[in-house]
């Protein structure tokens, strides 16, 4: 079965923003091989699934051992969007269904990630190499800061018309996971305006 979130990843502080999970709680994660990362040009970049486990194993807040934690894995690695609401059973005692928040940090991930490779352009003929909007020279962090700032979507409009809708979000959440160096890193926030699909279905984890 192929996976639905095999095509979403993410950097580090790119997991930290969307799964709202502490960076040191993700790079310990990594150090002790909870979470399988794949290595492109060197950098660890995690597969939406992976996300969701450690959003998972929060709500679980049971001790489980590392192999029950790879069986959660490959669980989330191949649920399909049909499949959402599914269980998997621990042991006899203790079976671990989908919950909302897992959910929608797959459909977060997938949705940034799908976006982010549209929408954010690293050239180095184009502003000196700061990402841009793609096919524009708006660097991505104006537009993210005008909207930290309290800019609305209708002056952004007005301001950059050929600038879609769908990429401010995009801006804001890869401005907060990509900070000038030298300043502090935000991470386990929610970035305001941030719209990614959600869904309303919810089961929960817990003992028989």
């Amino acid at each position: 079965m192929a996976s639905a979130s095999a095509s979403a990843l993410l950097t580090r502080r790119e997991a930290a923003e969307i799964g709202r999970v502490p960076l040191n709680v993700i790079d310990k994660a990594i150090e002790q091989g909870v979470v399988k990362p794949k290595r492109r040009g060197g950098k660890p970049l995690l597969p939406a699934h992976e996300v969701a486990l450690l959003v998972l194993l929060r709500q679980i807040d049971v001790a489980l051992p590392n192999k029950t934690k790879g069986r959660l894995r490959r669980w989330l690695a191949q649920l399909q969007p049909q499949a959402v609401g599914s269980e998997l059973a621990l042991s006899e005692a203790l079976r671990v269904a989908m919950t909302e928040d897992v959910v929608q940090t797959i459909e977060r991930a997938e949705s940034y990630a799908r976006l982010r490779d549209r929408y954010v352009e690293h050239n180095p003929a184009v502003m000196g190499g700061e990402p841009v909007i793609t096919g524009t020279r708006v660097p991505v962090r104006t537009i993210a800061s005008l909207i930290e700032m309290g800019e609305t979507h209708e002056m952004l409009r007005e301001d950059y018309p050929h600038i879609p809708e769908e990429a401010y979000p995009v801006a804001v959440l890869w401005a907060h996971a990509n900070p000038r160096r030298g300043r502090p890193v935000a991470t386990c926030r929610a970035p305001r305006n941030l719209s990614m699909p959600t869904s309303s279905k919810m089961r929960t984890v817990g003992r028989d």
